[in-house]
């Protein structure tokens, strides 16, 4: 097995008024998509460091961890991904998308499992966990190939 380069993402559940907090994101050549606040660690920084700023940058709130709930590894004929998800409360439900944020065009609240479903939501292993009783201990949801289906 050769030695490869990491990539870690992490990603805020939040719940605004019991809807979660998504955001939206369009691609050219693959179209709209769905996902948790958050992004890539950036060097230098803890898994923390980067869920507060991915916060700041996307949704324009400030954020309180409360745990890290999920955590799974994907890959590419290049690359290893990390992707760390973490339980966030807002510390005000002010959100406002930042005019320097590029990649959100919009951020979503969304109800129930059945309009997760109906979203082309990412990552696709909590559409069933998120709204049901959250692990007190993180869980592994497993390894998976990029680009997920």
């Amino acid at each position: 097995m050769s030695k490869t380069n990491v990539k870690v993402r992490v990603s805020a559940i939040i719940f605004y008024e019991n809807q979660l907090v998504v955001t939206k994101h369009f691609v050219e050549g693959f179209g709209e998509y769905y996902l948790l606040p958050g992004g890539g660690l950036e060097i230098g920084e803890s898994p923390n460091e980067s869920i507060e700023r991915e916060c700041r940058e996307e949704l324009g709130v400030e954020i309180l961890i409360e745990r890290l709930l999920y955590y799974k590894t994907g890959y590419t004929d290049k690359e290893t991904y990390l992707e760390l998800i973490f339980l966030c409360k807002c510390k005000e439900f002010n959100f406002n998308i930042p005019s320097n944020e590029e990649n959100v065009k919009e951020i979503h609240y969304i109800k129930s499992e059945k309009e997760l479903r109906n979203i082309n939501f990412f990552p696709k292993q909590i559409i069933d966990k998120v709204f049901k009783k959250l692990p007190l201990s993180p869980e592994f949801l497993g390894k998976f190939e990029y680009p997920e289906k």
